[in-house]
């Protein structure tokens, strides 16, 4: 089994053919990956962090891979050949591991444009994740620093349950105990200072913008109303209906927030079905 998965800022996208929505997980899968820092010029280093998991508590194992083969004109932000099985002069190791420490090639970021409305541009890292249930490939875009100030990550503080006007953060160390066709709304929080500002340029004026942050949901099982919230719809309700485990056991709750640059966070949390 063999499927490509393509992370971004604010696009998450499962290519395997199925009838389950993305937001479901089962088997191996590459959530999100993170960079710290979220930008970082070309020779710097930066930490990478794939959230890779597989549902059937395999071992999940990484190779990662910077590709330095700019985009061909009419074939999208990636050069297809990124994603080829072999090696390349433009496919350069950079380590393994789910975490890793890595030195990016002394690319030239003019050769990943066009930028992106903040200016960006952004270096192809694969990450190609496997374990006992098979291999996905994860890609994500690295924003390459080119003298403004860089891009931060988000930081999701908390997992809520909204009710009402009462919103109890979901225990990270403690599962919360759910039923067969419980509902929960859930919302993510991010740390004040999260939403950063950043220089463009509309209608050929000269602006200063704030991100927008979104999160996307994902979860073992259960099912979600909306798989990314953000703005003016901040809530998701999960619903104990569809691919429950057993009772008595647990439901993962997988949580990745985004800014419009690259920035990224995530986080974990758990339901035990009673």
């Amino acid at each position: 089994m063999r499927r490509t998965i393509l992370l971004s800022a604010t696009l998450l996208c499962a290519c395997a053919p199925s009838f389950d929505p993305a937001s479901y997980v089962k088997g191996i899968r590459v959530l999100a990956v993170k960079a710290e820092p979220a930008e970082v010029a070309p020779g710097q280093s930066t930490t990478l962090s794939a959230l890779a998991v597989d549902t059937s508590g395999a071992t999940v194992q990484a190779v990662w891979i910077a590709c330095t083969e700019p985009a061909v004109t009419g074939s999208g932000p990636v050069n297809p050949d990124c994603f080829g099985p072999g090696t390349a002069p433009y496919l350069v190791p950079l380590g393994t591991g789910l975490t890793l420490d890595a030195t990016i090639p002394a690319v030239a970021p003019a050769d990943f444009g066009p930028p992106d409305a903040g200016g960006g541009v952004y270096l192809p890292i694969v990450v190609r994740a496997s374990s006992a249930s098979g291999a996905v490939t994860g890609e994500y875009g690295l924003r390459l620093a080119q003298g403004a100030p860089p891009n931060q990550n988000p930081t999701l503080s908390d997992v809520v349950v909204v009710a009402g006007a009462t919103l109890t953060p979901l225990d990270p160390a403690t599962p919360l105990e759910v039923h067969a066709g419980d509902q929960l709304t859930l919302r993510g929080e991010f740390a004040p200072g999260s939403a950063e500002t950043y220089q463009t340029v509309v209608s050929g004026v000269p602006s200063t913008v704030t991100e927008i942050l979104r999160v996307s949901w994902f979860a073992s099982g259960g099912s979600l109303s909306e798989a990314v919230t953000g703005g003016d719809k901040p809530d998701t309700v999960w619903t104990a209906d569809t691919h429950l485990p057993p009772a008595g056991s647990i439901i993962d709750l997988w949580v990745v927030g985004r800014d419009e640059r690259g920035g990224t966070d995530f986080t974990h949390r758990q339901l035990v079905l009673r």
